[in-house]
């Protein structure tokens, strides 16, 4: 991300995310337990994350998780994806090229985030771990909450710069 997309005030502060590969999955359940058994992590809840061995999956819905995976995971999962999901109806699609991230955090997110996105970020109403889909303006993105002051955003990378102005806006719009 570049450096003029980086912000930290009070309250909050916005990095840009590790470097990842991405898979989107789409598939029954049987498809997706494969999937996920082949590279070490539950099935997830719908909506819900859960991360394993460099591995993170996000289930976005009833029969779509996108797979987060960290470098030294990749290799073994793609290996492990290609012989697990042989022969099973499903789409695992490399979207590395098309995505990147943002790291939010501070305490403010919980009033800087509702100006972006119309969804309640209120630790009771997106709990630790829930990951959704959402709006981010104009952005559509996936919103990931790893910490109780800890969000991960997901976006096009074309939208990647949109998405950080946007945050910084509202940032600085909502300090008292």
């Amino acid at each position: 991300m570049a450096e003029s997309n980086m912000a930290t005030l009070a309250g909050f502060s916005m990095q840009g995310g590790p470097a990842l590969a991405r898979w989107t999955f789409q598939g029954r359940e049987a498809a997706q337990a494969a999937a996920c058994k082949a590279v070490g992590c539950a099935v997830p809840e719908l909506l819900r994350a859960v991360t394993q061995d460099g591995v993170s999956a996000l289930r976005l819905g009833p029969y779509e998780i996108l797979f987060l995976v960290e470098p030294e995971a990749r290799a073994r999962a793609e290996a492990a994806w290609t012989k697990a999901l042989a022969g099973i109806p499903c789409s695992l699609v490399e979207v590395s090229a098309r995505q990147d991230s943002l790291v939010l955090g501070g305490d403010r997110l919980e009033d800087i985030l509702p100006c972006l996105s119309p969804l309640d970020f209120a630790l009771e109403a997106f709990p630790i771990g829930m990951a959704t889909r959402t709006l981010l303006d104009k952005a559509d993105g996936v919103i990931w909450r790893k910490g109780e002051q800890d969000f991960h955003v997901e976006v096009w990378r074309s939208f990647l710069p949109y998405a950080a102005s946007m945050l910084k806006n509202a940032a600085h719009d909502t300090q008292f």
